[in-house]
């Protein structure tokens, strides 16, 4: 992950600057936080991330712990090379951990076989990638269509019902004969949310949802997320460094080297 290998940010970077993302700094200590939410659907206890070994090993994520409850929306926020983009791919079961745990609804996920992960995955998380990652040759509607068909036992009937009341809801329904390279950044970003949610997970998350798009259309697509994700009962945890978006979530977790610092509501930093 490109994310955690990334050489570390500067002194000037703004996000530092904004947030004064340091050990010991301003808010709650991620893991006394934990602590206030023994019922939280997500747990993600002491999880470490190591690559190489001896001279050449770096952290990627260090001992990280956190708890998000259900219809929660946090945003996870860092400079580039942090490691929240690693994090969220060890939540989400699309990596292995060095060491920790991490439980969705009393399922520990890290404990887990690669065909059970495989399932988890494509049942309870739901992924919105930074690039949207539809399939090219598939249309709106068949981007949807395609991951109800990676579970087993819904119908095609019951997924088409499924796929065309999101696009609906997601204003899209005129556009779903439409391929990727027929959408807009937004338009392939509301897509891939629906992707996100077409199986009903219990999990959703976010990788810099806005990094392609401007600043008007990034709100649209972030206010879109959070009403989606609490309106359903969703948990959701999306990765940025764009400040101007945490204001859209109810907590803020920051993360800077690998260490979860501190948690700050979002009204209190400064963007």
């Amino acid at each position: 992950m490109t994310d955690a290998m990334t050489p570390g940010p500067t002194s000037e970077d703004p996000v530092l600057a904004a947030t004064g993302s340091v050990p010991n700094g301003p808010g709650e200590p991620p893991a006394l936080d934990a602590t206030h939410h023994a019922s939280a659907l997500l747990r993600v206890s002491d999880v470490r991330k190591v690559y190489g070994e001896g001279h050449t090993e770096v952290v990627a994520v260090a001992d990280a712990t956190m708890a998000v409850d259900q219809g929660e929306f946090v945003a996870l926020l860092g400079p580039s090379g942090s490691g929240k983009t690693t994090l969220i791919s060890i939540v989400g079961g699309l990596l292995s951990p060095s060491g920790g745990t991490v439980t969705l609804g009393g399922i520990d996920v890290t404990g887990l076989s690669k065909k059970d992960l495989t399932a988890f995955r494509a049942e309870q998380v739901g992924f919105v990638f930074q690039s949207a990652n539809l399939v090219p040759f598939l249309t709106a509607r068949e981007n949807l269509l395609y991951v109800a068909s990676l579970v087993k036992g819904t119908s095609r009937a019951q997924a088409q019902a499924r796929a065309d009341d999101l696009l609906e809801e997601l204003g899209l329904a005129g556009r779903a004969k439409n391929l990727p390279e027929q959408l807009s950044g937004g338009e392939r970003q509301r897509v891939a949310i629906g992707r996100a949610l077409m199986n009903d997970p219990d999990l959703v998350l976010v990788d810099e949802p806005t990094a392609a798009l401007d600043t008007a259309m990034g709100r649209q697509v972030v206010e879109l997320l959070r009403r989606e994700i609490k309106g359903r009962g969703k948990t959701g945890i999306m990765v940025t460094h764009d400040l101007r978006m945490v204001e859209y979530t109810d907590r803020v977790f920051e993360i800077l080297d690998g260490h979860l610092t501190h948690v700050e509501e979002p009204s209190a930093l400064r963007h």
